[in-house]
C-alpha cells in the first residue's frame, strides 16, 4: 500500500509574512481614518460654517435653542458645512461632529443633545440624536422633518428658512414631551412648489375652444332645440347648460400660482439614531 504523501508544513518565514501583511493592512486602515480631517468645533447654538443662513433666521434659531435649553435643559445645535467630504457619508460625519472633540452636545450622563447638520454642496441634511432624545425624536420623525419640512426650502436655496422650520418642529416636539413652554415658537409649513408657467400653446388652445368651437357647438345645439319642439331633450341656456356663463370657473382667475453664555456642550453622546434627506 502506498504511503500518503506528507504535505510540507508552512515555514516560520511564510507565517511571519502573513502576519506582517495583516498588520500592514490594519495600519493602513487606521492611518486612513486618522487622516480624515475633524469636523470644525461647535461653539454656539448656530454654527454657520458654510455661510448660508440669513441673519433673521440665525437670530430666531439662536433664540429658540436657548429658550429650550433654559426650559428643559435639552440642547439643540445647528451647523452648516460646504461638504462632509472626504468622509464617506453624512451620518458618520455628523456623529463625529456631535462628539465635538470631547465636548459633546448635551449633558454628560444625560445625553440630551441633538444636532441638525446641513451639507450644502452635498445637498444633504442630517438630524443626529442623543441617547436620551431617541424616544422623542424618533428616526421616522427626524426623516419626515428632513424630507417634508426642510428639503423643500433647500431646493429653493432658502437654507436659513429651512433650518428654522425644521428646528422649530423638533423643538416643539421636545417641549411637548418635557411639558415645557418655549416662547416665540412658531412652527412653519413647508413652502408650496411654484406652479409651472402656463404654456402659450395651452392658452391659444383654450382661446380657440372658448371662442370658436364652443360657439359653433352652441349654434348647432340651438338648431336641434328648435327641431325638438318641446321634447324632453331641452338644453336651456346653450351648450353645457350655462357652465360658461357668469359662473364660469375660469372667469374668477383660478388659473393664476452668538455663543455668549451657552453651556450646551457638556460631553453628551450621540445614540446613533436620527434621520435625514437629500434633495
Amino acid at each position: 500500500m502506498a504511503r500518503p504523501v506528507a504535505r510540507p508544513r508552512a515555514s516560520w518565514c511564510t507565517r511571519w509574512r502573513s502576519v506582517a501583511a495583516a498588520l500592514a493592512a490594519l495600519a493602513l486602515v487606521v492611518s486612513s481614518a486618522a487622516a480624515q480631517p475633524l469636523p470644525p468645533a461647535l461653539t454656539a447654538p448656530v454654527n454657520d460654517f458654510a455661510g448660508v443662513i440669513d441673519p433673521a433666521s440665525a437670530a430666531s434659531l439662536d433664540r429658540l435653542i436657548r429658550a429650550l435649553q433654559a426650559a428643559s435643559g435639552d440642547t439643540v445645535v445647528v451647523a452648516t458645512v460646504k461638504t462632509f467630504q472626504p468622509w464617506g457619508d453624512i451620518q458618520s460625519y455628523a456623529t463625529k461632529m456631535f462628539e465635538n472633540e470631547g465636548r459633546g452636545i448635551g449633558q454628560q450622563g444625560k445625553d440630551n443633545g441633538l444636532l441638525v447638520l446641513l451639507a450644502v454642496d452635498d445637498r444633504q441634511v442630517r438630524v443626529e440624536v442623543g441617547y436620551d432624545l431617541e424616544g422623542v425624536i424618533t428616526d421616522g420623525f427626524a426623516g419626515e422633518t428632513s424630507r417634508q419640512v426642510m428639503a423643500p426650502y433647500f431646493r429653493q436655496n432658502q437654507y436659513g428658512q429651512g433650518l428654522l422650520a425644521g428646528t422649530s418642529r423638533i423643538i416643539e416636539r421636545i417641549a411637548a414631551d418635557r411639558r415645557v413652554t418655549v416662547s416665540g415658537l412658531e412652527v412653519r409649513e413647508a413652502p408650496q412648489r411654484t406652479r409651472d408657467p402656463i404654456s402659450p400653446r395651452l392658452i391659444l388652445l383654450a382661446l380657440v375652444v372658448l371662442f370658436v368651437i364652443l360657439p359653433a357647438l352652441n349654434r348647432a345645439g340651438g338648431r336641434r332645440r328648435r327641431s325638438w319642439r318641446g321634447g324632453v331633450g331641452r338644453w336651456g341656456g346653450g351648450y353645457y347648460g350655462g357652465t360658461w356663463g357668469g359662473g364660469s370657473s375660469w372667469g374668477g382667475g383660478s388659473w393664476g400660482g452668538s455663543s455668549g453664555g451657552f453651556g450646551g456642550f457638556g460631553g453628551g453622546r450621540s445614540g446613533g439614531g436620527g434621520g435625514g434627506a437629500s434633495w
